[in-house]
């Protein structure tokens, strides 16, 4: 599946995230993810980014974003060094974010090759692989199993989606990482890439 769009949204009633995903060929997909499977994903999401991303540029090569570091070891003071490198990443997670488009509104499909219902994801597993290639395979209790493969940009908009809408499900989940300084305070139900 060649990813066009990606929706993620709270429902109340089912207390769940809806991860929708839409192709280049106008085949949508909805998987539900519970809070447990986010509490889960979020930290593999993050290692996937922060492994990926190898060749990022130096901090004084790219654009002068005000940041607000994160302590990374609490109760540990954080080096120089450290700082720096979660600035780094900070500024590169964001140079990404600033090249989506988070204005198209997403084109819902008439074609679910998996079914109109969102499919209750069970489990998540990330393959890296050495040309850069990244899978994610959403695995669900009736077989209806998922393999996308993504690129960083994605994997960056979608830890970016995760941050946005995680204040309209009151989980008490803080998602914070080296790429995600603060939690975004809206309360919204619905982020959009």
């Amino acid at each position: 599946m060649n990813i066009h769009q990606m929706q993620l949204s709270y429902s109340s009633q089912e207390d769940r995230l809806i991860l929708s995903i839409n192709s280049k060929e106008n085949e949508e997909m909805r998987l539900f993810l519970t809070r447990r499977i986010v509490t889960s994903f979020w930290d593999i999401l993050n290692r996937t980014i922060d492994h990926t991303s190898t060749n990022k540029p130096k901090l004084n090569d790219m654009q002068k974003i005000p940041v607000t570091p994160i302590p990374q070891n609490a109760g540990k003071e954080v080096t120089p060094k450290q700082m720096e490198q979660q600035m780094e990443q900070q500024i590169y997670h964001q140079n990404i974010i600033s090249e989506s488009d988070y204005k198209t509104p997403f084109n819902k499909s008439d074609k679910f090759p998996m079914g109109e219902a969102p499919i209750l994801v069970e489990k998540i597993t990330i393959n890296t692989y050495e040309d850069g290639n990244i899978m994610f395979v959403f695995k669900s209790i009736h077989g209806k199993d998922i393999s996308l493969n993504l690129n960083l940009q994605i994997l960056h908009n979608l830890s970016d989606l995760l941050t946005k809408v995680m204040p309209a499900t009151e989980w008490n989940i803080t998602l914070m990482s080296k790429t995600n300084v603060m939690v975004h305070e809206e309360k919204s139900n619905a982020s959009l890439h």
